[in-house]
């Protein structure tokens, strides 16, 4: 019987500890800072459900979710996950339009949303990697503020010997492939990338901007000297002392920016056909003109402007399929065939390497390529290869400012020949002056 009684009176004790246990544990379940990894049920039960007594005496509680916007996702999508109404949605896109319109947000960007005791307390969207919108709720209203990021920003020096190619030599260096654009497009009109070959080299300084000491961008390029068998290309930023804008000058101030680019792309692409007055066409089986240059690229890679210029005709013709037509200064037009998508439309005006379409196969062709026709002001097709070459570039470096000029360009070339020509891994931090 005592044995019965003392076995009760265990288990009595046992099952009161577990319930204060539990009690004792309840509001840890409202603390601050909770976990991103909630599902939607957990998130609707914890914005509908009625406070208990022992969260009702605590602090205020903060939810924080962070996520990205996916291809298909929108605000509205977000704020109706988050329990939001489709009114209340439409309203806070409303209240907040005039700074920023959240109907535009893009996919891959990021976002944090907060709750504080269960009611809607702030937004914070990324625009883009130097822009964020905030939208808070103030008396019953949304109210919406852009602000920008604090970059910490590194000038870095290096040298690089090409083995392979100028993107694997840059990678290797543990840099990515905006800097690999970055530089093509600024020697682009001189060099031609497709072209070098194993023990080439270059030397660069660059920005390199972090933010809470994690890369996010590249800034500017202030030098670079990309050295091409015994020939050397030069390029040094100078900014215009009245508009502030960034332009590249040769060792001798004449601008690197020619009229036309050589080529409508980011990269020099492969020639799978060129310019000729009678060529066999593998669809045709005949021998006819073939009056442009095709270059062979996968499908959806973007076409540039090569010039400024006002489009004068985009749409589907013929054996052409989607062809956009632009206009420039001279009377000179130039042609994009056989694209996959057009992003522009007749009348627009377009700058030099706007991106115009995509690279397609549409109308009488074999496989993805661009044909690149050129017509001079008289209207007769011109092999781009070589007449491009023998156009203007932009205008020199204006004389009032040749001094200046030829002070940064003397300090910066100094700086590009202390670079050590050492092993492909070497980087040096210079100061930001």
């Amino acid at each position: 019987m005592d044995f019965r009684k003392n076995r009760l009176s265990f288990l009595v004790l046992l099952n009161l500890c577990i319930v204060l246990i539990v009690l004792n544990s309840y509001p840890l379940l409202f603390r601050p800072h909770f976990p991103f990894s909630l599902n939607l049920r957990e998130l609707s039960s914890f914005l509908t459900e009625s406070t208990p007594p022992e969260a009702a005496e605590a602090e205020s509680d903060v939810l924080r979710f962070e996520e990205s916007f996916d291809k298909s996702s929108t605000v509205q999508d977000v704020l109706l996950k988050y329990n939001f109404t489709p009114q209340e949605a439409q309203r806070l896109i409303d209240e907040t339009r005039s700074v920023y319109n959240l109907n535009r947000v893009m996919a891959g960007n990021q976002f944090l949303i907060e709750f504080e005791d269960k009611e809607f307390r702030s937004l914070r969207y990324e625009i883009s990697d130097e822009e964020f919108l905030t939208v808070r709720s103030e008396n019953g209203s949304y109210v919406a503020e852009k602000g920008s990021y604090k970059f910490d920003t590194v000038v870095e020096e290096f040298y690089g010997r090409i083995e392979r190619s100028l993107w694997n030599t840059l990678v290797s260096q543990g840099e990515d492939h905006r800097l690999v654009i970055n530089l093509i497009d600024i020697l682009r009109w001189d060099v031609p990338f497709t072209a070098i070959q194993p023990g080439d080299s270059f030397k660069l300084i660059v920005e390199k901007k972090y933010r809470e000491g994690n890369f996010v961008k590249y800034g500017r390029i202030h030098a670079v000297e990309f050295r091409r068998g015994e020939k050397s290309y030069y390029a040094f930023l100078f900014e215009d002392p009245k508009t502030h804008k960034d332009f590249y000058y040769d060792e001798n101030g004449n601008s690197v920016r020619k009229a036309f680019l050589k080529v409508p792309f980011h990269f020099n692409p492969r020639v799978t056909s060129r310019f000729s007055f009678s060529r066999y066409h593998p669809i045709l089986h005949a021998r006819r003109p073939h009056l442009g240059i095709d270059f062979g690229a996968p499908i959806g890679t973007p076409v540039l402007a090569s010039a400024s210029g006002t489009v004068v005709s985009a749409g589907w013709s013929g054996g052409f399929g989607r062809l956009v037509r632009i206009r420039h200064a001279g009377g000179v037009t130039t042609s994009y065939a056989h694209l996959s998508s057009i992003k522009v439309r007749v009348g627009q005006s377009v700058a030099q390497s706007d991106v115009i379409g995509r690279v397609g196969s549409t109308g009488l062709s074999t496989g993805p390529h661009l044909d690149y026709r050129v017509q001079d002001g008289r209207g007769r097709f011109v092999n781009p290869l070589v007449e491009l070459k023998s156009l203007p570039a932009e205008a020199p470096l204006k004389t009032e400012y040749a001094e200046v000029f030829r002070r940064i360009r003397d300090r910066l070339t100094f700086r590009l020949a202390a670079i050590p020509e050492q092993q492909r891994f070497l980087n040096r931090v210079a100061s930001a002056g």
